[in-house]
């Protein structure tokens, strides 16, 4: 009788916690889903005012694309896509962009740098240096400086996590949606992902958003955030999104978890780009509140 693989987080073992975040295993046509996006964008890019590769920094990476509101002053929401830190573009979330700017908000679609060419502590500095850049540059594209919300899917909902707490950009965001999003980044740490990662046991703490929720401060009030998860996504980002709403709650911070039941990892991200699901209702809520 074989002896059972030791734990290497929780009760994983080492198959079962990378299966747990092989997104591209546990859906099935996971390729076809991405290719139907970036298709669509490109029709969404060849209908829409679009201003492409807006430059925040000199690396071919540090850019950003524009999807204009009409009119002056407009809320601007910054997209931040996913790929585990190490992959993807920010052409793949275009898909998202004619909902919000029918509902008179500047989508941005922001890009990073990789893993492992840099960290993610870089990636991490990357998006916040666009934010700092949209903020200084807001009404060029419609935007009101004063209106700005960031979302993003799974390593984009980190990042997204990431500026709206201690350690980001909080003075300048109004909102924030972390999608699928990845809050405590040990079991990452410890998953077949960290041979493009390269984590750290030290760097883990001061990127994972759940643990940071410590920092906060007794009278700080952080932006708003909407946490949410496909219901079929698994345990393991069930429970990201969960210790992150909890942790947020403990220390008096507005937080709001979506369900998006039936959901997979990509079709949560769909749900934010339908504005007839809760998701998309709940980011337009946010966005349109009266400011206080």
């Amino acid at each position: 009788m074989s002896t059972p693989a030791p734990p290497v987080f929780g009760a994983y073992d080492q198959a079962a916690l990378d299966r747990e975040y092989n997104n591209r295993d546990k859906v099935v046509d996971a390729a076809g889903i991405g290719a139907r996006w970036t298709e669509t964008g490109a029709e969404v890019r060849r209908l829409m005012s679009c201003e492409t590769d807006v430059d925040y920094g000199p690396h071919p990476r540090q850019r950003y694309d524009v999807f204009p509101a009409e009119g002056r002053e407009r809320p601007i929401l910054a997209f931040i896509h996913g790929g585990y830190w190490h992959s993807r573009e920010k052409d793949l979330v275009h898909f998202l962009a004619p909902p919000y700017v029918a509902s008179d908000v500047t989508f941005i679609s922001i890009d990073y740098r990789l893993c492992p060419e840099v960290g993610i502590g870089d990636v991490v500095a990357d998006v916040a240096e666009a934010l700092r850049h949209i903020h200084a540059n807001a009404r060029t594209y419609n935007g009101d400086p004063r209106r700005i919300h960031v979302a993003g899917h799974s390593a984009g909902g980190h990042l997204t996590a990431m500026m709206c707490g201690p350690r980001g950009v909080p003075e300048l965001l109004k909102g924030g949606c972390s999608i699928s999003g990845l809050h405590d980044l040990e079991p990452i740490r410890l998953s077949y992902l960290n041979e493009q990662l390269n984590l750290a046991p030290g760097d883990v703490p001061g990127l994972s958003p759940i643990a940071l929720t410590e920092e906060i401060a007794a009278g700080t009030r952080l932006p708003p955030l909407i946490a949410t998860v496909g219901g079929d996504e698994g345990p393991e980002y069930l429970r990201q999104r969960d210790q992150l709403v909890a942790a947020l709650h403990a220390k008096k911070q507005p937080a709001l978890a979506v369900e998006v039941p039936g959901g997979n990892h990509f079709t949560a991200l769909e749900a934010f780009g339908d504005p007839h699901h809760e998701l998309c209702l709940a980011m337009l809520r946010q966005i349109h509140a009266p400011s206080l």
